[in-house]
């Protein structure tokens, strides 16, 4: 179940902008449906204020996976602003299920250089395998979701580049292109319909096999995204980005992918500005 956090999570663009507009925060609710059933259900804060970001979403299982797991997560990322640069600092991904409990901890220390910390290990910790230069530019996951979301804020180009995206494990290459405005049929499931900038991420995995701490040497690339015509290691997600209201930022309102269980759409169910 953990594997369809990235799909509600993920995107990545780091573009140069227009200074900062004035802050902006909000709340929001989604409802996560893989094959058709309701399966998660995700919270999520943003706060993008001044020079720096504060995101954080908490996902459990529900309907009849709730049945079989209580599994639930808790990730939350921190970083700087420049423009419509983000930068981030610091990202923590808890997963728990039942009495299994495991904590990693992301810290980038500037010029490709991170440390992975993961608890409990069952191994001594690791240095740095991947090589800094690979990792520059690098985003986590959650962090490349609020790069997008404040190049929209400060009016820059948000869907076209091309950025490492890092999860701790793994290093994939993150290519965006802009869908341009459509106009969104509401679903039953969600509270949104009208004009949204269409956005397609494609995710190419480059580094399998990160072996920090205790987790396994395995250089298969996780099965979290759709397979690509274009090429076999591709994974795509489609993300549809909105103001759901007046006083509200553009945030994504519809995710759809595909994964091992089925089509994967996610629905913004609720929003309120304020910070998390």
């Amino acid at each position: 179940m953990h594997r369809l956090i990235p799909i509600a999570a993920s995107a990545a663009l780091l573009v140069a902008g227009p200074a900062a507009a004035a802050d902006a925060s909000a709340r929001m609710t989604y409802d996560v449906y893989v094959g058709g059933l309701r399966m998660l259900e995700v919270s999520s804060g943003v706060s993008l204020a001044g020079d720096r970001y504060d995101v954080a979403l908490s996902a459990h299982v529900v309907g009849i996976a709730a049945t079989f797991s209580d599994w639930r997560s808790n990730v939350r990322s921190t970083g700087g602003l420049d423009g419509a640069r983000g930068r981030p600092v610091r990202n923590v991904v808890e997963r728990i299920n039942g009495d299994d409990a495991r904590t990693t901890t992301i810290s980038f220390l500037g010029g490709g250089r991170v440390d992975v910390e993961i608890v409990p290990s069952k191994k001594p910790k690791r240095e740095q395998t991947i090589p800094p230069e690979r990792l520059v530019h690098a985003v986590d996951p959650l962090s490349g979701v609020v790069a997008i979301l404040q190049a929209l804020h400060v009016g820059a180009e948000a869907c076209k580049g091309q950025v490492p995206v890092f999860d701790g494990r793994r290093l994939y290459r993150a290519d965006l292109t802009d869908g341009g405005t459509v106009m969104l049929q509401k679903a039953e499931q969600g509270m949104y319909g009208g004009e949204a900038q269409r956005c397609t991420l494609s995710l190419t995995p480059m580094v399998g096999d990160f072996n920090f701490g205790d987790e396994r040497r395995d250089n298969k690339p996780t099965e979290y995204f759709q397979r690509s015509s274009r090429a076999p290691d591709q994974r795509v997600i489609d993300t549809w980005l909105a103001s759901p209201g007046a006083g509200l930022p553009a945030v994504p309102v519809r995710i759809q992918s595909e994964s091992p269980w089925g089509r994967v759409i996610v629905h913004l169910r609720a929003i309120q500005a304020g910070a998390s």
